[in-house]
């Protein structure tokens, strides 16, 4: 399963790469990427409903990751621009964090490990196209977006508490491989994916505001 998971993230990576490289046309990387994200929530879902194995507990796209493809989905559909520094912010992390780790056993279904790299491989797809089209995050923008996804995180607290769920994994280890792993139990583990999260936000910012000089 370690190989696989990482045998198929080091393949999309060289995918990315290779669309880095190659495409200099940011509208058909627009709608190659709208279209990536259309078929994976509706494939990934319709699946799920039809074979009623949806379980609201696990598959709402609570988690970051998730709701930011959702987010990008939403944000290209309308043509709306203003949560794009927010969801820019959560995709390069947030991307790298899902090549990298997993929170899917072996007994997860070939479905919703598919899933899980093919949403990670979007929010990649969605950095590397703000990338090119040399956006830029500014200081303002970066503080919104932090108190922004703060909201959020209080939102699934309470969520989590009510429906027995464990979205951002505020109630327990998730599963699977992952870094949580040689980390301490609960509480210590969140407050360390809390810290890697903010410091994942502020390399971005790095990363996307030093455009403004050139």
């Amino acid at each position: 399963m370690l190989f696989t998971h990482y045998l198929i993230s080091f393949s999309l990576s060289i995918i990315l790469y290779f669309i880095f490289l190659k495409n200099k046309n940011v509208d058909i990387l627009y709608n190659a990427l709208f279209i990536l994200i259309g078929l994976n929530i509706f494939s990934f879902n319709t699946y799920l409903i039809l074979t009623e194995k949806f379980n609201p507990t696990i598959h709402l796209p609570l988690h970051l990751c998730y709701l930011t493809q959702i987010g990008i989905f939403i944000s290209i559909l309308f043509n709306n621009k203003s949560f794009y520094t927010w969801l820019l912010l959560n995709s390069f992390g947030g991307g790298l964090t899902g090549f990298l780790n997993s929170n899917l056993t072996s007994q997860a279904m070939p479905i919703e490990h598919l899933y899980l790299h093919l949403s990670h491989f979007n929010l990649l797809f969605f950095a590397l196209i703000l990338y090119k089209k040399k956006y830029i995050i500014t200081k303002v923008e970066f503080i919104k977006s932090v108190f922004f996804n703060a909201l959020v995180f209080v939102f699934v607290i309470y969520y989590n508490l009510f429906f027995g769920s464990n979205y951002w994994f505020t109630q327990q280890r998730p599963p699977g491989i992952n870094l949580t792993g040689i980390l301490p139990p609960w509480p210590y583990y969140l407050i360390v994916l809390i810290l890697i999260g903010i410091s994942s936000y502020y390399l971005t910012y790095k990363i996307f505001s030093k455009k403004i000089s050139k």
